[in-house]
């Protein structure tokens, strides 16, 4: 549509109550206006939305839309969602950096696994009494790994085998520099460690889009909850890649591309920040301590050097925050940007406290 043929304009529609048909409320629509021709060199893409509303319609329509250049797109011309002129501006700072694969300039290199398939694999746990917790994405939300929906999942032979993977990572940003046998030992050195887990399904209209988690040694996961192998890092490195992944900027670059889920290729396409060394330290630190809520992280609190155990709800917001200013600054964001980005969720989901904090928190550190 865009290398193949010019096109023109893409409008963009969310079914909010139902407003313009009878199907799910939470899909985006797309309105094209396209041509069979080669485009010119210096073609842009109109790109106008998103109205949740026949009166916001009305008006989009005869707006004149964003002009976007091919580098503001994602990966394989993924198109972002924007809404103004200051929405693409936001993104345009938060698409310069490292891709998410090469972590912070980097300081980690990971690909993602599916570790056990909801379908494919239901024999290895079906009528299970006994066995390890397997775990969906359910069972955890950002820093929260509860257990919720767990089932038991014998350990066996059978299991182990298809856990360790035969071709790991073989579609991965890493697959063609990193060797098969590199790949297949990253994820030995995952099994029954500590892992960096996020939830698959979700949302750009959710209240968070990424939810990230570090989950428990011991515990298995389907493809629901599909977990980081790291080829290059230390805990530190882990921990401070879920700092970045659960923060709000990250969260709302990432809104910009999900649709209902948080596949491998928009993951992989994603941008995270270029973190000097003591924003790294501080991220991954604050995130350690969020992670490490009970004894079943105390070997992970000792790697990172943090304390374990529950956080007054006070202090989790003061390291919750901490990771969000820093992460901000790292893009070099300012106020007036922080004020775009956190427009896009609500209060319930970003308190109006929280947001003047954050501004005056990032006001501090710049």
């Amino acid at each position: 549509m865009f290398e193949d043929n010019t096109c023109r304009r893409l409008d963009f529609l969310v079914n909010r109550r139902l407003w313009i048909f009878e199907t799910h409320p939470q899909w985006t629509v797309a309105l094209v206006a396209a041509e069979q021709e080669l485009p010119q060199a210096d073609h842009r893409v109109i790109v106008a939305g998103t109205a949740t509303s026949l009166e916001e319609w009305e008006q989009q329509a005869v707006s004149n839309g964003l002009e976007l250049a091919p580098e503001a797109f994602g990966p394989g011309w993924t198109v972002p969602l924007l809404r103004s002129q200051a929405e693409a501006d936001l993104l345009a700072k938060l698409r310069s950096g490292s891709r998410f694969a090469y972590g912070s300039g980097g300081r980690w290199r990971c690909f993602p696994v599916r570790e056990l398939d909801e379908t494919n694999d239901r024999a290895l746990w079906q009528g299970a009494t006994s066995g390890l917790p397997l775990w969906k994405g359910e069972s955890f939300e950002q820093y929260d790994p509860h257990g919720a929906e767990a089932r038991p999942c014998p350990d066996g032979r059978a299991l182990r085998a298809k856990i360790k993977k035969p071709r790991p990572g073989a579609g991965s940003a890493l697959a063609a520099e990193v060797s098969l046998v590199a790949r297949r030992e990253a994820v030995i050195r995952e099994i029954d460690h500590a892992r960096l887990a996020f939830r698959d399904v979700t949302r750009a209209t959710d209240s968070r889009t990424v939810r990230a988690c570090l989950v428990p040694p011991k515990v298995f996961l389907t493809n629901k909850a599909p977990y980081l192998a790291f080829i290059e890092g230390g805990d530190r490195a882990r921990s401070a890649c879920l700092g970045v992944m659960n923060s709000l900027v990250f969260d709302w670059q990432a809104r910009r591309f999900v649709e209902i889920n948080l596949n491998f290729f928009i993951l992989e396409g994603l941008i995270v920040p270029d973190l000097d060394e003591d924003d790294f330290e501080s991220i991954g630190v604050s995130a350690a301590r969020l992670s490490c809520v009970d004894d079943r992280f105390a070997q992970f609190a000792e790697a990172t050097g943090v304390d374990c155990g529950p956080l007054t709800e006070e202090e989790s917001e003061r390291l919750r925050l901490e990771i969000d200013a820093r992460v901000a600054k790292s893009w070099q964001l300012t106020t007036d940007d922080l004020a775009v980005l956190v427009a896009d969720f609500t209060l319930d989901a970003v308190p109006a406290d929280y947001r003047r904090r954050l501004t005056e928190r990032l006001i501090a550190l710049s």
